[in-house]
């Protein structure tokens, strides 16, 4: 095998060897990005969800228990409704937020931390049940708007997720249409002699 030979070999070789090594860049970033999204989906979203809502139940629950309850006899369910509340909330700031999230959740925490002084005063009679209704109905809304957010954000991540798809989808009929090129090209370049195109034109 002549030098030339030897050289459209390599050549051949080393043009197929790019190609693949550059469509797997492309197809682990993609993949990449896919599980990026999925994770970021259940861990920063349907986590945090599960988590407003279960203090969402323990709010909605104070609200029933101080329209219908004496004041006086609320001093147990109150500390375990704090206990369960703070637990969640250490649960939430363990979840990555968005900027729109952090001011809300800082909101969140100032709202139970004045409901939590209302509770403390409402048996001695320095605050009333209105005041502490008002407390519940601040917390309420902060909680809707942060469950908004987990909406908009899975949503968001979806589409991430979904455009990771597709683009690989994109670069996988590209990869077929260059291999076919490549195939092509390939062949021609070993299958090109200098020395049978002189002799070609020397007869």
């Amino acid at each position: 095998m002549t030098l030339f030979e030897k050289t459209k070999w390599v050549l051949g070789i080393v043009l197929v060897f790019l190609l693949v090594l550059t469509t797997n860049l492309i197809d682990r970033r993609n993949f990449r990005d896919v599980k990026a999204s999925i994770e970021a989906i259940y861990a920063d979203r349907l986590v945090a969800q599960d988590i407003l809502f279960e203090i969402y139940k323990v709010i909605n629950r104070k609200e029933l228990v101080y329209s219908t309850q004496d004041p006086a006899d609320l001093g147990d369910v109150v500390g375990a409704d704090q206990e369960r509340i703070a637990t969640a909330v250490d649960r939430f700031a363990a979840t990555r937020l968005t900027e729109r999230e952090t001011l809300l959740f800082n909101q969140l925490r100032e709202n139970l931390t004045d409901l939590s002084g209302v509770e403390k005063d409402l048996p001695t009679g320095t605050a009333s049940r209105r005041e502490v209704i008002e407390a519940v109905h601040r917390v309420e809304e902060t909680l809707d708007e942060l469950t908004a957010i987990q909406m908009q954000e899975g949503r968001r991540q979806l589409l991430m997720g979904q455009e990771a798809i597709s683009s690989s989808d994109l670069f996988t009929q590209l990869e077929i249409g260059a291999l076919v090129i490549l195939a092509l090209g390939v062949q021609v370049i070993i299958l090109y002699s200098p020395g049978s195109e002189q002799r070609r034109s020397v007869d």
